[in-house]
């Protein structure tokens, strides 16, 4: 067991109980203070009178990155935990030696219990081979530690790490009994469109049209084109080999959704990049990395959600 003001070598996932705001900021302070000494970089997304605290025992100046709750939890778990994962990449760098991420649940328009813990999950999966100390806060409780135990190795009590004793594998039974939305029904949509390999440079134009039509700029029109085309390239060589482009546009942006009748078992969609030797699950990384948004439902993996497989990315105009 590692200290929580020791340098990170590799994830280390630790769940804070507190009783009020100000305990919370006491328990944080620490990690957080040992971490900016040894020139490590701390991100912490945290309720306001949390980080007013914070800022008073650390000082406004401590070099702590604060993020506000609503923007950093504007889209679905996945995508946030692929957000948190840029934030951490682009930290290490930067020269960090190790990074110290702090986050808890907040009542933010379109969260429930099931997307804190998705959200959860895929963060120990999007950061379980970086150096990172993650802390998530909670309410204490002792039905609320059993709760935060099924999804830590370590609870971290007034500064000490305490083994969880309810840790649960493996992920994919958590991710079952905390199931994602089924996709919005978002209307008849401005592209519904059959593609065989034949079609896909026609595709790629009829994209990038819709692109320019809803505001983007050349470079987010080119980007979504190409993580449209990594979509349905993938269900061309993987799937059916004819998957349906639809696309929509919506106060959020643009919509696009490959949907094919395969499924396939996907639990962590487009938060790893593929290793450099491989191919698979490229397409779906890029799309990530393209796009503000990426969800993906599979009848395995969601079973009552849709048939086959479904997957959207949504562009905003800059």
């Amino acid at each position: 067991m590692s200290s929580p003001t020791a340098p990170v070598r590799g994830l280390a996932h630790r769940a804070v109980p507190y009783r009020d705001p100000d305990h919370q900021a006491e328990s944080l302070a620490g990690p957080l203070a040992a971490a900016l000494e040894r020139g490590a970089r701390a991100i912490v997304v945290v309720e306001r009178r949390c980080r007013v605290a914070l800022e008073r025992l650390l000082g406004r100046d401590a070099g702590v990155l604060f993020r506000r709750p609503e923007r950093m939890h504007s889209a679905p778990p996945f995508t946030v935990a692929g957000r948190w994962s840029r934030a951490v990449r682009a930290a290490l760098a930067d020269g960090a030696p190790d990074v110290c991420t702090v986050g808890q649940p907040c009542p933010v328009p379109g969260t429930d219990p099931a997307y804190w813990t998705r959200l959860d999950l895929a963060l120990d999966h999007a950061l379980r081979d970086l150096p990172v100390q993650m802390l998530c806060c909670f309410a204490d409780g002792a039905a609320a530690r059993a709760d935060a135990g099924a999804l830590h190795d370590e609870l971290l009590v007034d500064g000490v790490p305490v083994p969880s004793g309810h840790r649960r594998r493996p992920l994919r039974d958590l991710l079952a009994e905390n199931p994602q939305p089924p996709p919005a029904d978002l209307g008849a949509p401005l592209v519904e469109l059959p593609i065989r390999l034949g079609d896909l440079g026609s595709m790629r134009r009829v994209v990038h049209r819709q692109a320019v039509l809803s505001g983007c700029g050349p470079g987010r029109a080119d980007d979504l084109v190409l993580a449209v085309n990594e979509l349905l390239s993938n269900g061309i060589e993987h799937g059916s080999g004819a998957p349906v482009l639809r696309m929509w546009r919506t106060p959020d942006g643009l919509v696009a959704e490959m949907a094919d009748p395969a499924a396939v078992h996907l639990p962590f969609p487009g938060l790893s990049a593929p290793p450099a030797a491989g191919t698979r699950g490229r397409g779906l990384w890029l799309a990530s990395e393209l796009t503000d948004v990426l969800q993906v439902w599979t009848a395995e993996d969601d079973p009552g959600r849709v048939r086959g497989t479904v997957v959207r990315v949504t562009t905003s105009p800059p």
